[in-house]
């Protein structure tokens, strides 16, 4: 009784999660900046607290610590979301974003759009990053 109010418990916690990460992610590029960064800051410390994630964790400290595809997949969006947001540009979060992504497309064999388009957003950024560089 108690392991299923556990569990009931944190998936009320993830779906909170992702209802405050699809408003995120679906509001229009320039809208509430702020409640973006406020959104954002709420995801990572959901994953920290629940994951015990830190900001210098590399990919594969990150895959270990987060076991579920779809979890390591937002966490990849969030960091990506991050680097877009906040004035200051942290190429290595990037990096480590796409670690993640190479690392889910080698262990996960499922097809996914969203991962690709994941992929090829990061590709991108570090690519004008290395340009400005």
């Amino acid at each position: 009784m108690i392991q299923q109010r556990k569990k009931d418990y944190l998936q009320r916690l993830i779906e909170e999660f992702f209802s405050k990460f699809n408003d995120l992610v679906n509001g229009a590029p320039f809208e509430h900046p702020e409640r973006k960064k406020e959104l954002l800051n709420e995801a990572l410390s959901f994953f920290s607290t629940h994951f015990d994630t830190k900001a210098t964790d590399n990919a594969q400290l990150l895959a270990e610590k987060i076991k579920d595809t779809d979890l390591l997949q937002q966490y990849a969006k969030l960091l990506l979301l991050k680097y877009e947001l906040i004035d200051l540009k942290e190429p290595e979060q990037l990096r480590t974003a796409l670690d993640i992504v190479i690392y889910l497309e080698n262990t996960d064999k499922t097809f996914s759009w969203e991962r690709d388009i994941l992929r090829e957003d990061l590709l991108r950024l570090l690519d004008e990053d290395n340009r400005y560089n």
